[in-house]
């Protein structure tokens, strides 16, 4: 058995290898019992654990918390039992996102490693007498994937539909399974088409549903990035979304501050001092992010 964690643990090492330094890996249950530990994160141990248990059962598959906001630290819920933990000493929190492609592929081979796990029995607390106040636990930083949009078709191509065959051949695309990108892929034709031609027919109803667009891009090299933004999403949020973009395509990262105007700021991360970045974590709090690759 502990060669199969062993096992499992250099291979999620070895997908983190393309930034140029090593990124350490931890596996735990959701109970915050660890499986194994690389050595370098046996100094987090504490707080990763109390992590653990405080954020488990509010995390989706997918999603992460950061315990230590000045720290290249990161918790990613990968199944119903399992979380993984990264740390790197070097480079960019945001970096440590691309774990999220191979979530399921690990998810389920640690899912099998824990097929017997049971949860463990509620311990009847027992209040007693602190004498010193302990160290409070450093507050959690969340990360929510952001709602891929998925357009769909909402009424049968009918004679009267005035498209090209290409705009039909997109449109049939639209099942509600694909997103923005994975079209542009598959259709063959410019992104920037693309967007236009289905913000054009989410006013004509053709398609939902309903997002706002949002043509953003990177503040570091200036590549066009898409975005549709659920409506809903600022009924949670109705003041400001704060979405993080860790762009696969340009390699760089950064947060879009976007209001119901539709009016955003952006923030780069390419040149923060470590002390800059530990502030402006610190300042972004709950959050949505998306991997564009």
């Amino acid at each position: 058995m502990a060669t199969d964690w062993y096992g499992i643990k250099k291979q999620i090492s070895s997908t983190m290898m393309d930034f140029g330094f090593r990124v350490y890996v931890s596996i735990a249950d959701v109970f915050g019992n660890p499986k194994i530990m690389d050595e370098e994160i046996e100094p987090f141990k504490d707080i990763v654990c109390k992590s653990i248990k405080i954020n488990s059962n509010y995390l989706n598959i997918g999603d992460y918390a950061i315990p230590i906001s000045s720290k290249n630290l990161m918790i990613f819920k990968i199944s119903e039992k399992a979380v993984v933990v990264l740390f790197a000493n070097k480079g960019n929190i945001a970096q440590l996102l691309s774990f999220k492609k191979n979530i399921d592929y690990f998810g389920e081979q640690i899912e099998k490693l824990l097929e017997d796990m049971e949860a463990p029995e509620v311990e009847v607390e027992v209040p007693t007498v602190v004498e010193k106040v302990e160290k409070k636990l450093p507050r959690q930083i969340l990360g929510k994937e952001l709602p891929i949009y998925t357009p769909t078709l909402n009424r049968e191509l009918d004679k009267k539909a005035k498209f090209t065959m290409e705009e039909m051949r997109i449109l049939h695309m639209c099942d509600g399974n694909r997103g923005f990108y994975e079209i542009a892929h598959e259709a063959n034709q410019p992104e920037s088409f693309l967007f236009d031609f289905i913000v054009k027919n989410i006013k004509k109803k053709w398609l939902g549903p309903k997002a706002y667009p949002i043509i953003v891009q990177c503040p570091d090299c200036d590549l066009t990035h898409y975005l549709f933004i659920h409506e809903d999403l600022f009924e949670l949020d109705p003041d400001l979304l704060s979405i993080l973009i860790r762009s696969e395509r340009c390699n760089h990262e950064y947060v879009v501050f976007l209001n119901k105007k539709l009016k955003y700021e952006l923030q780069s991360f390419g040149y923060f001092t470590p002390f800059q970045q530990d502030k402006f974590m610190k300042k972004l709090g709950e959050h949505y992010y998306t991997i564009i690759s």
